[in-house]
C-alpha cells in the first residue's frame, strides 16, 4: 500500500499487515530475498535495487514512474525514483546547491551530500574497471562489457529473432525488430537475406531472380533479346540470323551491322575520303575514325587546329563594315581533279565532278578520251618528222 494513504476498511489493513509481514521476513532473512519474476531466471538478490536493474537488463523497460500529474519521468530502479521525489516533488522549495565539493581545486555545487559523492567518485577517484574474460580491454561499465564479449568472443545472445536469427542483448529490443522483420528469399536457391540490397547483389552476382537471354554458341548472357542479337552477328557472323551484303557489281563484300556496309559504300564505290586539315597535310582516309586516329598519333594539339587565313573586314560607301559570308562547304577542297590538272585538260564541270568522286564509268570514258587525243599527238608528230624529212 502507497505511503501516506488512509486505512479506511478491514481489506486496507490486512493488506498494510500483509505487506509489514513479507517485509520482517525480509528483514529477518540471511540469504537472498528478492527473485527474477522473469520466465525461465532463477536469480535471486539482496536488495531490491539489484532486483531492479537485474530484470532492466532483461527487459529494457523502465517500471518506476513518477505518480505525480504532469512529470514524465521514469527510473529502472525504484531508490532513483525516490530520490527524484525528494528532489524535486516533496521539497518545500526550490532546492539550492549548498554542498561544495570535497576537494579544494573544484568549485561544483551540489543539492545534497549523496549527489556531491557521486561526482567524488565518478569525477575525481579512481573508477572500478571491469576486465574481458577473453581480452585484456577494461570497461568502467558492466553492460558494455557484457555487450564487447558477447559480440566479439562468445556470439551468445540472450535473445534471438526468429526469422533471421539476429541477436539482441535486452527482450524489447528483440520484440520491436521481430515485428518488423522481413526476409527476401531468392527464387532460384535457398538463401535469404535481411535487407533488399543484399538481395539484388546476390542476384547480380548470380544471374538469380531475373530472365537471362544465353547464348548458343558460348557462356554469355544478356538481359535483352537485342542485346543477344548484336552478340551473335559481332561475335558469332557464320550464325547470325541475318547479314548486309555489298549490292555493288562485283563486289562480294558483306558485314554483320548496316553501318558498317554504308561505311564500305563510302569509301569504296563513292569515294569519298576525309581530309585531314592540320597545317602542311594533306592526307586523307577512308573514315572519320582513322582520321582521328591520325590526328591523335601524328599530330600536336596546336596541329590539329586548321589553318586559319586573316579576315579582313571589307567597308561599303559609308564606311560600315560588311557582313562576313558564311564559309562555304566546299572550301578548302580544289575545284578541278587531281586527273584534269596532272592530264592538263580541261573537263566539263559535272565530267570533273564525277571524276572527283571516282566514278568508274565516268574515268572509263575520260581515259579513253585521253587515250584518242594521245594516239592524235603521236599521229601528228609522225606528221610533223615526214614534213621536216621532204624540206631537208
Amino acid at each position: 500500500m502507497a505511503p501516506g494513504v488512509q486505512i479506511t476498511s478491514d481489506s486496507d489493513l490486512d493488506a498494510v499487515l500483509e505487506e509489514f509481514k513479507i517485509k520482517q521476513a525480509r528483514r529477518n532473512s540471511t540469504g537472498p530475498k528478492y527473485t527474477c519474476s522473469i520466465s525461465g531466471c532463477n536469480e535471486s538478490f539482496k536488495r531490491l535495487d539489484q532486483l531492479d536493474r537485474h530484470e532492466y537488463h532483461h527487459t529494457g523497460i523502465k517500471k518506476h514512474a513518477c505518480s505525480y500529474e504532469g512529470c514524465d519521468k521514469t527510473y529502472s530502479i525504484v531508490t532513483h525514483l525516490k530520490r527524484h521525489l525528494r528532489s524535486t516533488h516533496e521539497r518545500p522549495e526550490e532546492p539550492q546547491k549548498t554542498v561544495k565539493c570535497s576537494l579544494p581545486q573544484c568549485d561544483k555545487m551540489f543539492i545534497s551530500t549523496s549527489n556531491m559523492t557521486r561526482h567524488l567518485r565518478e569525477a575525481h577517484e579512481c573508477p572500478r574497471e571491469y576486465e574481458c574474460r577473453f581480452c585484456s580491454l577494461k570497461f568502467r561499465q558492466k553492460m558494455k562489457l557484457r555487450r564487447h564479449e558477447i559480440v566479439r568472443h562468445t556470439q551468445q545472445f540472450p535473445f534471438r529473432c526468429e526469422k533471421c536469427q539476429r541477436g539482441f542483448y535486452q527482450q524489447w529490443q528483440q520484440e520491436s525488430h521481430q515485428r518488423s522483420c522481413r526476409l527476401y528469399s531468392c527464387p532460384q536457391c535457398e538463401q535469404q537475406f535481411e535487407k533488399w540490397t543484399l538481395y539484388t547483389k546476390h542476384c547480380r552476382e548470380t544471374l538469380h531472380g531475373r530472365e537471362r537471354h544465353k547464348c548458343e554458341h558460348c557462356d554469355k548472357n544478356y538481359d535483352k533479346p537485342s542485346a543477344l542479337s548484336a552478340h551473335i552477328a559481332a561475335k558469332h557472323p557464320a550464325n547470325a540470323e541475318s547479314t548486309f551484303s555489298c549490292t555493288e557489281p562485283g563486289c562480294n563484300r558483306s558485314y554483320s551491322y548496316e553501318r558498317n556496309l554504308r561505311q564500305h559504300i563510302l569509301t569504296s564505290h563513292t569515294g569519298r575520303r576525309f581530309e585531314c586539315l592540320a597545317v602542311n597535310c594533306q592526307r586523307c582516309f577512308s573514315s572519320a575514325q582513322n582520321l582521328s586516329k591520325h590526328l591523335q598519333r601524328d599530330h600536336t594539339a596546336k596541329e590539329r587546329q586548321p589553318a586559319k587565313k586573316k579576315q579582313t573586314l571589307d567597308t561599303n560607301a559609308n564606311g560600315v563594315p560588311a557582313t562576313t559570308r558564311k564559309r562555304r562547304r566546299d572550301a578548302g577542297k580544289s575545284a578541278r581533279s587531281q586527273l584534269s590538272k596532272l592530264a592538263c585538260v580541261v573537263l566539263d564541270k559535272e565530267v570533273d565532278k564525277q571524276v572527283r568522286l571516282r566514278q568508274p564509268s565516268v574515268l572509263t570514258s575520260v581515259a579513253k578520251e585521253l587515250q584518242e587525243k594521245q594516239d592524235e599527238e603521236m599521229e601528228l608528230e609522225r606528221l610533223l618528222e615526214h614534213t621536216l624529212e621532204d624540206v631537208c
